[in-house]
């Protein structure tokens, strides 16, 4: 998607590996699997009140390219 100038972000690093619930409660990776699989997953893709049509079929378009690539 940033190959195709199209901004993504991660987001929702799972709580348990904050640094404060690390230190203070002793979690670590592989505490909670599905937490981590949709952090590892998961991708945000651009939504914003100035979006144009014209962007968001870019972004769909060059999603379902991505999606349907072998």
């Amino acid at each position: 998607m940033r190959a195709a100038n199209i901004g993504v972000n991660l987001h929702y690093i799972p709580v348990h590996l904050q640094p404060y619930y690390r230190e203070h409660f002793g979690f670590k990776l592989g505490d909670f699997p599905q937490a981590e699989q949709y952090y590892r997953e998961a991708i945000s893709l651009p939504l914003y009140p100035d979006l144009s049509q014209e962007q968001q079929d870019y972004v769909v378009e060059t999603l379902k390219d991505i999606l349907a690539y072998d």
